[in-house]
Protein backbone atom coordinates (compact mmCIF):
# COMPACT_ATOMS: atom_id res chain seq x y z
CA UNK A 1 0.00 0.00 0.00
CA UNK A 2 1.40 3.47 -0.83
CA UNK A 3 1.65 6.18 1.62
CA UNK A 4 -1.29 8.35 -0.02
CA UNK A 5 -3.64 5.35 -0.06
CA UNK A 6 -2.72 4.85 3.60
CA UNK A 7 -3.05 8.40 4.16
CA UNK A 8 -6.64 8.42 2.84
CA UNK A 9 -8.21 5.28 4.42
CA UNK A 10 -6.51 6.87 7.38
CA UNK A 11 -8.59 10.31 6.85
CA UNK A 12 -11.70 8.56 6.19
CA UNK A 13 -11.69 6.39 9.34
CA UNK A 14 -11.08 9.17 11.45
CA UNK A 15 -13.55 11.45 9.53
CA UNK A 16 -16.24 9.08 11.35
CA UNK A 17 -15.36 9.60 14.62
CA UNK A 18 -16.89 10.82 17.40
CA UNK A 19 -14.37 13.67 18.25
CA UNK A 20 -13.98 14.47 14.53
CA UNK A 21 -17.59 15.21 13.63
CA UNK A 22 -17.69 17.29 17.20
CA UNK A 23 -14.68 19.69 15.99
CA UNK A 24 -16.00 19.66 12.55
CA UNK A 25 -19.18 21.74 13.88
CA UNK A 26 -17.66 23.55 16.57
CA UNK A 27 -15.49 25.03 13.85
CA UNK A 28 -18.25 25.70 11.78
CA UNK A 29 -20.75 27.25 14.22
CA UNK A 30 -17.51 29.47 15.13
CA UNK A 31 -16.72 30.77 12.05
CA UNK A 32 -20.84 31.24 11.26
CA UNK A 33 -20.53 33.42 14.08
CA UNK A 34 -17.51 35.40 13.61
CA UNK A 35 -18.94 36.13 9.75
CA UNK A 36 -22.14 37.49 11.29
CA UNK A 37 -20.30 39.70 13.63
CA UNK A 38 -18.03 40.54 10.50
CA UNK A 39 -20.83 41.79 8.48
CA UNK A 40 -22.25 43.28 11.50
CA UNK A 41 -19.55 45.01 12.41
CA UNK A 42 -20.22 44.18 15.91
CA UNK A 43 -17.08 43.26 18.25
CA UNK A 44 -17.04 40.92 20.86
CA UNK A 45 -17.18 43.23 23.96
CA UNK A 46 -20.09 44.44 22.19
CA UNK A 47 -21.59 40.52 22.29
CA UNK A 48 -20.69 39.93 25.32
CA UNK A 49 -22.60 43.01 26.77
CA UNK A 50 -25.47 41.78 24.77
CA UNK A 51 -25.01 38.08 26.34
CA UNK A 52 -24.73 39.48 29.94
CA UNK A 53 -21.31 37.21 29.90
CA UNK A 54 -17.51 38.29 29.69
CA UNK A 55 -15.61 38.74 26.49
CA UNK A 56 -13.42 35.83 27.38
CA UNK A 57 -17.02 33.71 27.68
CA UNK A 58 -17.29 35.24 24.11
CA UNK A 59 -13.83 33.98 22.79
CA UNK A 60 -14.25 30.61 24.80
CA UNK A 61 -17.60 30.18 22.36
CA UNK A 62 -15.75 31.39 18.92
CA UNK A 63 -12.49 29.26 20.02
CA UNK A 64 -14.74 25.93 19.85
CA UNK A 65 -16.15 25.46 23.56
CA UNK A 66 -17.73 22.23 23.72
CA UNK A 67 -20.23 22.85 26.47
CA UNK A 68 -22.61 25.30 24.67
CA UNK A 69 -26.05 24.82 24.87
CA UNK A 70 -29.55 25.26 23.18
CA UNK A 71 -30.37 27.81 25.41
CA UNK A 72 -26.98 29.98 24.97
CA UNK A 73 -27.03 29.21 21.34
CA UNK A 74 -30.65 30.79 21.15
CA UNK A 75 -29.35 34.00 23.08
CA UNK A 76 -26.24 34.16 20.47
CA UNK A 77 -28.84 33.82 17.26
CA UNK A 78 -30.90 36.71 19.37
CA UNK A 79 -27.61 38.66 20.50
CA UNK A 80 -26.64 38.64 16.33
CA UNK A 81 -30.19 39.21 15.15
CA UNK A 82 -30.60 35.67 13.76
CA UNK A 83 -33.25 32.49 14.07
CA UNK A 84 -30.84 29.51 15.32
CA UNK A 85 -31.98 26.66 13.05
CA UNK A 86 -31.00 23.10 14.68
CA UNK A 87 -31.67 20.16 12.16
CA UNK A 88 -30.81 16.28 11.93
CA UNK A 89 -29.30 14.94 8.62
CA UNK A 90 -29.12 11.70 7.04
CA UNK A 91 -25.27 10.41 6.87
CA UNK A 92 -23.27 10.32 3.65
CA UNK A 93 -23.08 6.60 4.43
CA UNK A 94 -26.30 5.06 5.27
CA UNK A 95 -25.39 1.97 5.97
CA UNK A 96 -23.04 3.24 8.90
CA UNK A 97 -26.70 3.91 10.83
CA UNK A 98 -27.23 1.96 14.53
CA UNK A 99 -30.60 0.17 14.21
CA UNK A 100 -33.36 2.12 15.39
CA UNK A 101 -34.85 1.66 18.69
CA UNK A 102 -37.45 3.18 20.73
CA UNK A 103 -36.47 6.13 22.78
CA UNK A 104 -38.72 5.37 25.42
CA UNK A 105 -41.66 2.77 26.14
CA UNK A 106 -43.52 5.34 28.24
CA UNK A 107 -46.95 6.06 27.39
CA UNK A 108 -47.06 9.67 27.02
CA UNK A 109 -49.06 11.68 29.02
CA UNK A 110 -52.78 13.65 28.19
Amino acid sequence: MNAEKWFQDELETSRKTFEYRLEKILIQLGEDICRLMRDQQISRADVSERLGVSRAYVTRVLNGNPNLTIKTLLKLSDALGHELAISFAPKPDASAARPRRALSHATPSR
